[in-house]
């Protein structure tokens, strides 16, 4: 089952506070508000990054042995070939380190004062990385996609003036789903929004 609203959209799916999860899909901020993401990341994700992290702090450790441990235990008389082996130990270790502290789920920004939707992902070290951004205005309606058959597994989708580009903000339950419905048509879709001018960037980078 598909709800759809557009514009003039003014039905929100009932749901309270009291049904809202104790960590938020939703976080305020002083510019508008962050739509955190609910994806489960798969297991092997987290195992290979840690394995990742281990590899590389081994290269890290092994470009200060060439140099740390006398030439006639390592069997290497020449400088090149320490140095060759310094700058392919570094780039590993460099490598794998950034793939092990890369982020794994993204977030929405919904920035109110700058009339534009963000989509951004978060590293470990929490350095944000922008994927795309939208302006409010490429945004034509709200589609709640129910086609799952589970109601712990409900999309909350923004529908774009090109469907190819439409935006899962969430899946979650009808209650989480519901909250956020009304927060996006308030803020995004009314015609007689909070801002007196127009979106900018209506397109992605």
């Amino acid at each position: 089952m598909t709800d759809t609203a557009g514009f003039q959209g003014r039905t929100v799916p009932v749901a309270s506070a009291a049904d809202f999860p104790t960590a938020p899909i939703l976080k305020e901020t002083y510019w508008g508000f962050v739509v955190n993401s609910t994806a489960q990341i798969p297991v092997w994700v987290h195992l290979t990054q840690a394995i990742s992290l281990i590899f590389g702090a081994g290269f890290a450790a092994a470009t200060l042995g060439i140099w740390a441990v006398p030439s006639a235990a390592l069997q290497i008389d020449s400088l090149l070939i320490r140095a060759g082996l310094s700058v392919f130990f570094v780039l590993a270790a460099y490598l794998l380190i950034m793939f092990a502290n890369r982020g794994v789920a993204s977030e929405l920004q919904v920035d109110q004062g700058l009339g534009e939707v963000r989509e951004v992902i978060r590293s470990r070290s929490g350095k944000s990385v922008l994927l795309s951004h939208y302006g409010f205005d490429a945004f034509v309606g709200m589609t709640i996609d129910r086609s799952a058959g589970d109601p712990q597994s409900v999309h909350l989708i923004l529908r774009h003036q090109d469907e190819s580009q439409n935006l899962l903000v969430a899946t979650g339950s009808d209650a989480q789903i519901g909250l956020l419905y009304g927060r996006f048509e308030r803020d995004l879709l009314r015609e007689n929004g909070s801002r007196d001018y127009d979106a900018i960037a209506p397109q992605p980078l």
